[in-house]
């Protein structure tokens, strides 16, 4: 007897009463092909099946290797109603700073909504709502710095499967590693941690540590297919670390430095007590938001022909930026470039220090023969702390330290070259106890370049005139520790 009912409607019923997971379920390198018609290579691959098969992933990556990328292309699988079912998910996503949840990971994760077509829509508030309309939307996932919330926050967060991002996770504190625990209480949820190995102080660290809970994946710029010869398309190669900017690296940080370990080789550093700056210090002064809203003064560090360049920084309240730099330029030529530069908010002439040794005596005569106030700066004249320093460079490099520790400075987090070399100095003390920094010339000696962006940041500093604090010990009294 034939059934009355239309073709499939059986096959309909079942599939009504039984739903069957997802193809994808199981399968985000799949995914990522089909739904967004995009090529992923070993390493990313390697990413998306530990996220699907442990609850705990940490990535300790070079620079460029396409980790925010995959980062969202996981984000994607993960919210995609087909993989679970709307309400059924829920994504975190928190980084150090604003800029990098924003403009970082969460434009990526524009870039796949829109090529996955996926449904709901995403605000410029990094938030992510899905439904039928605006009265019945739910938020589905969300992106956070962490000075935006406290660890309390996160107890709100309930959904079967959560996926927490910690992208430039050196930079996360602890109690916020601790809250992302609090939300991933059941095993259907995961955390995927990407970052540098910047900060051998930082959690990140320790999540990456033989014997901790977290799978981990090391990505060197040598495991890149630009190094290893693995096929990709075209665009997504030129889209990865390149061997020019592995040499062009090598060139500015210098091979031993402690950017080139963790950027390039993706090693953590081997710091120790002996630096002056710490990974940790340049970390926290990338994620201070400091106003700079007055004109502040500048730093200057002087070269003239030869490799090392001529540069200038502009303090503006703690807040510390490259204003310019430049190379193989005449004393001359640079004194009327610098001028244009401390000019510029013209009747206003913003002061600024210039190492006036060697090459910057020169420009420093210019200037003020030009009418700016600027001050010289000599490392080797004694310190306004002579029991304490063994002489003005110490004195100068052992207050910026002092400035970070305090949360005082607002370093560029996109400033690479002034992070490495601040990170460069070691110290030591001499026979009567005083704190001594290492040399320039110690410093070439180790294979290391001038400090010339770490010099001209630190000169930016320090004013002219001496300003001693009653019953300051730890702050040399020419350099201010209040905003300027």
């Amino acid at each position: 007897m034939r059934s009355a009912l239309p073709p499939g409607t059986a096959q309909a019923a079942l599939r009504y009463f039984d739903p069957q997971p997802s193809p994808y379920l199981q399968d985000p390198v799949v995914y990522i092909g089909e739904r967004l018609n995009e090529f992923i290579w070993s390493k990313q691959i390697e990413i998306c099946e530990s996220v699907r098969d442990n609850k705990y992933t940490a990535v300790e990556a070079c620079h460029g290797p396409g980790k925010s990328f995959i980062a969202s292309r996981i984000a994607a699988w993960w919210l995609d109603p087909e993989v679970h079912p709307l309400g059924s998910a829920f994504v975190l996503t928190t980084a150090p700073s604003w800029h990098q949840v924003q403009a970082i990971l969460w434009r990526e994760i524009r870039r796949a909504h829109r090529k996955a077509k996926l449904p709901g829509r995403i605000t410029l508030e990094c938030m992510w709502y899905m439904g039928e309309g605006k009265s019945s939307e739910e938020l589905i996932a969300i992106g956070r710095k962490p000075q935006d919330y406290d660890e309390d926050s996160f107890q709100g967060i309930h959904a079967r499967y959560v996926l927490a991002l910690l992208d430039e996770a050196c930079g996360i504190p602890i109690p916020l590693w601790n809250a992302v625990m609090s939300i991933v209480t059941n095993d259907d949820s995961r955390v995927l941690a990407i970052g540098n190995p910047d900060d051998p102080a930082s959690e990140f660290h320790n999540k990456c540590l033989p014997g901790s809970l977290y799978n981990v994946v090391n990505i060197s710029a040598w495991d890149t297919p630009n190094f290893t010869g693995e096929y990709v398309p075209e665009d997504v190669a030129a889209s990865l670390t390149s061997q020019g900017w592995v040499e062009e690296r090598a060139i500015e940080w210098g091979e031993e430095s402690n950017l080139f370990l963790s950027k390039v080789h993706a090693k953590w550093p081997d710091t120790s007590d002996e630096s002056v700056i710490s990974p940790a210090m340049i970390a926290e002064a990338h994620a201070t938001d400091l106003p700079g809203l007055v004109h502040g003064r500048y730093g200057i560090d002087v070269s003239r022909m030869g490799e090392d360049k001529t540069v200038i920084y502009h303090n503006r309240g703690g807040q510390i930026r490259r204003v310019d730099s430049w190379a193989k330029m005449d004393t001359m030529k640079s004194a009327d470039r610098l001028y244009d530069h401390i000019t510029r908010f013209y009747p206003i002439r913003i002061p600024a220090m210039v190492d006036s040794i060697g090459l910057g005596a020169g420009v420093y005569d210019r200037l003020r023969q030009r009418g700016c106030e600027v001050g010289a700066f000599q490392g080797s004249e004694r310190a306004l702390l002579p029991m304490k320093f063994n002489n003005k460079r110490s004195e100068a490099w052992w207050t910026m330290r002092k400035l970070m520790e305090q949360g005082l400075i607002d370093l560029d987090p996109e400033d690479d070259q002034l992070a490495s070399e601040l990170q460069q100095p070691k110290w030591s003390t001499d026979p009567s106890g005083r704190i001594v920094v290492e040399s320039k010339d110690d410093m070439k000696k180790r294979g290391l370049k001038s400090p010339n962006c770490a010099d001209a940041a630190i000169y930016s500093t320090i004013v002219a005139q001496p300003i001693l604090r009653s019953g300051d010990t730890d702050v040399s009294g020419d350099i201010l520790t209040k905003a300027m």
